[in-house]
């Protein structure tokens, strides 16, 4: 069994992030008539976690542009299953070219063991998989690879509102359902009750 104090980040910095390039494809035009003529969404989406916060910022160009924060603040941050520099981030990066959802495996198995193993899973999943959702949308609805220096969108029930609330929510069911077998498995290696047994339902 992995022990905490196993997968904490090691002194040397080597990293041991994991990722996986996944497609997200949907289409909400039956909840949104304002997003109708757009069509199809699709968007490929880099899924990753690590042991550490800092490994996220060697995922792609420009993430500290784009997320504020700072690698060499995450390299000397004293991170705990308690506390982490980074627990989850959905971010640009190249150029906002492409889009990334990290999560800190060591911060979520601390989750884990203070509120239970699928109340941290859902409730990293549904916040993060909320940001994500959003990002696709407005990603797409900019059709340019800047759209990460642009206003986003305003989501909501007003007349003026780009995104309603609906497409949104229909957005991010679609998004956690494409995300979620990838993301189970690799929090397994922090979270090792996540079994591929207990995942599945025979």
């Amino acid at each position: 069994m992995i022990k905490l104090k196993d997968i904490l980040f090691e002194a040397d910095g080597k990293s041991d992030i994991e990722s996986k390039v996944i497609t997200i494809s949907f289409d909400i035009s039956d909840v949104s008539p304002q997003i109708e003529s757009f069509g199809p969404i699709k968007q490929d989406i880099t899924l990753a976690m690590s042991s550490n916060s800092a490994d996220l910022f060697d995922l792609g160009e420009d993430i500290e542009k784009y997320s504020g924060l700072s690698k060499a603040d995450a390299a000397a941050y004293k991170e705990t299953p308690a506390d982490a520099y980074v627990y989850g981030l959905v971010n640009p990066m190249n150029g906002g070219k492409d889009i990334f959802f990290f999560t800190n495996g060591t911060r979520m198995s601390g989750a884990a063991k203070k509120v239970g193993v699928w109340p941290a899973i859902l409730e990293q999943i549904s916040h993060e998989g909320t940001h994500l959702a959003r990002a696709i949308l407005t990603k797409h609805l900019s059709g340019t690879d800047t759209w990460a220096e642009d206003d986003w969108p305003s989501i909501g029930e007003q007349e003026n509102d780009i995104i309603e609330e609906e497409a949104l929510t229909s957005a991010i069911g679609m998004v956690v359902e494409q995300i979620t077998d990838s993301f189970l498995e690799m929090a397994e290696k922090y979270i090792p009750s996540l079994t591929k047994a207990v995942r599945t339902i025979k």
